[in-house]
Order: structure tokens, then C-alpha cells, then sequence
């Protein structure tokens, strides 16, 4: 209701009206030079701003969500300063756009939260691209950050579009972080195996196995008693990269 209450009225309208028709060229031209030389000041400015972020710590992924902001806001500063030149209210003019702004804003406001999420996401680093995630039974390799989602490719070769609305607001697990894993394996044996003789092979086999780090140790245990056969674990740690490769090899 308070979107159509402040509607421009007929007297709003009939005054930018006679404002357009007493623009004299001078006046017109003036304000078209401020346009065009503002837009190429705001372009070189930009050109400017994304090297300096490639020179900063700004992560690459926040480098095209901050040049499109910039760029929106510049670019409306260089509006409304032309628009003052040829006598439109500036003051009518921003409350003009912001009575837009509002009405977009309901109209895109899931667009706007995975846009704010964005920038949490990227501030936040909880991930990078190329970390291996999970989220909400979800796992993939990050291969790109976007505005509003985020894009994971699966081990079997799936891309997936998660909005960045649901990455700030749930559980993230990365995997990468920490640049090591830790593979984890049940074996069963017989009762009539002798527990030592069980750790004694699966040790043996994990000695044989590429890719196993010795810091932290490896480690084999009896981790319960079944029906008819007895279950143990054996935990090996592995650089990230290895953990596919070490888990189906072991």
C-alpha cells in the first residue's frame, strides 16, 4: 500500500514535462557532455580499480561483484549530476529511484539475498575454488563463485548450482582446507583370526599403498565384535588430492 500511495503524482508529472520543454540546446548539450565525459572518467576509473584488485588479497571471485557495484554507483552519480544540469530535482529524482529501487527490490528479493550472501560467502572464505565441500548431503570440487550461486562439480562429473543464500545460512564442510584427509576403512575377519595377525596384513597392505603420509601415523584398532566375525578400522592420513585414489587402493 505504501508503494501506491507514493506514485508520482499528476502535478509531479506535468512539472518534468515543462522542465523538457524549456531545456534550450545549450543547456541540453551541456548536460550531454557531462554524461558522455563522466561515463568515460567512470570507465577509466574502473580500468584503474581492477588492477589495483588484482594487485591486492581481494579473492579473483569478488573482483566482478565489486566492479559491477562500483560500476552501478558511479554511473548514477554521473545521472544524476547531468540531470541537475538541465534543472531536474535532484532530490525528486533520487526519491523517484529509490521508490523504484523499493518496488524492484520486493520484486527480486530472493535475488538481493543470494547477492548479500555472495558477498559473505567471499568475505568469509570458507571456501575457495578448487576446495572439495559438502553441503546439505552434497559434495563437489568449487569451480566458480559467482554473484548469486556457486558451482560444484561432483566426482561423477555432475554440475551443481547451489544459491549463496543456502552456503551462508547451513553447514558448509570443507575437505581442503586443511590440505590433508583422513581415509577411513572397516575390515572383517573370522573369530578364528588371530587379532594381531588381522592388523599385521591390513598393515602390510597400507605399506604398499602409494600416497599414505607418515605424520600422523597410521592407525588399526578393533572397533567391534559381530555376529560372526570380527570388525576393525584402519585410519591412514593422505594429502587431499590422494584421498580417492589412497581409499580405492587400500
Amino acid at each position: 500500500m505504501d508503494v501506491l500511495t507514493s506514485a508520482p503524482t499528476e502535478e509531479t508529472v506535468q512539472e518534468y514535462v515543462d522542465i523538457f520543454q524549456s531545456i534550450d540546446w545549450k543547456t541540453g548539450l551541456k548536460a550531454l557532455a557531462i554524461l558522455l565525459i563522466g561515463l568515460i572518467i567512470v570507465k577509466l576509473l574502473l580500468h584503474g580499480i581492477k588492477k589495483a584488485l588484482k594487485r591486492s588479497r581481494v579473492p579473483p571471485t569478488a573482483h566482478t561483484m565489486m566492479l559491477t557495484l562500483l560500476r552501478i554507483l558511479l554511473e548514477l552519480v554521473v545521472v544524476l549530476t547531468a540531470a541537475n544540469q538541465i534543472g531536474i530535482p535532484v532530490t525528486s529524482f533520487v526519491a523517484l529511484l529509490s521508490l523504484a529501487g523499493l518496488a524492484i527490490s520486493l520484486a527480486v528479493q530472493g535475488i538481493l539475498s543470494n547477492l548479500a550472501s555472495g558477498f559473505i560467502v567471499l568475505s568469509s572464505h570458507p571456501f575457495d575454488v578448487g576446495h572439495f565441500i559438502e553441503h546439505d548431503g552434497i559434495t563437489g570440487t568449487v569451480v566458480e563463485i559467482r554473484m548469486l550461486h556457486t558451482r560444484l562439480q561432483t566426482p561423477d562429473g555432475k554440475m551443481i548450482y547451489i544459491p549463496n543464500s543456502t552456503l551462508a545460512a547451513n553447514r558448509v564442510i570443507n575437505y581442503s582446507e586443511t590440505g590433508k584427509r583422513r581415509v577411513e576403512i572397516s575390515v572383517s575377519a573370522s573369530y578364528d583370526n588371530p587379532p594381531e595377525q588381522v592388523k599385521a596384513a591390513i598393515a602390510a597392505a597400507a605399506e604398499k599403498t602409494d600416497g599414505i603420509l607418515a605424520d600422523p601415523a597410521p592407525m588399526i584398532f578393533l572397533e567391534s565384535y559381530g555376529d560372526s566375525a570380527i570388525s576393525y578400522k584402519i585410519m591412514v592420513w593422505v594429502n587431499g588430492a590422494d584421498f580417492l585414489t589412497v581409499k580405492n587402493t587400500l
